[in-house]
C-alpha cells in the first residue's frame, strides 16, 4: 500500500466544517494552530502574520484526491489568505512503541 502525507493550512473559522466533511473518509488527523504570512499579509497586525490552523493527515493514496477535494471545496473563499493544501510522498511510517513498520489501518 502507498500512503501520502496531506497538509492543509486553512482559516480557523472553517475547521469544524472541514472536520465534519472529512469524518467519514479520514481515520485520524492532527490539527495545530499556526501563525505565518505568505501570499497574503495582514497589514493590520503588528507582526504582519495571520492565524490559521494546520491539518495533517496520513492517507492511503487512493483516498487522497477525495480528501484534497473535500478540503478545497469546504475551505474555499475569495478572500486572500484562504489557505493552501500540499500532498507529499511518505517514505516510512513507524510505530514509536514497537519500532516496527506500520500503516494507519494497523491495530497497533
Amino acid at each position: 500500500m502507498i500512503f501520502k502525507y496531506v497538509i492543509a493550512v486553512i482559516r480557523p473559522d472553517v475547521l469544524k466544517e472541514v472536520e465534519v466533511r472529512l469524518g467519514p473518509h479520514v481515520r485520524g488527523m492532527m490539527v495545530t494552530k499556526v501563525m505565518g504570512s505568505g501570499g497574503y499579509t495582514n497589514f493590520m497586525a503588528r507582526d504582519l502574520q495571520t492565524e490559521h490552523v494546520k491539518i495533517e493527515i496520513f492517507a492511503e493514496e487512493l483516498m487522497v484526491d477525495g480528501i484534497v477535494r473535500t478540503i478545497m471545496e469546504t475551505a474555499h473563499s475569495d478572500i486572500p489568505g484562504a489557505g493552501i493544501v500540499a500532498v507529499l510522498p511518505m517514505e516510512r511510517f513507524l510505530h514509536v512503541r514497537t519500532g516496527s513498520e506500520a500503516f494507519p489501518d494497523d491495530a497497533h
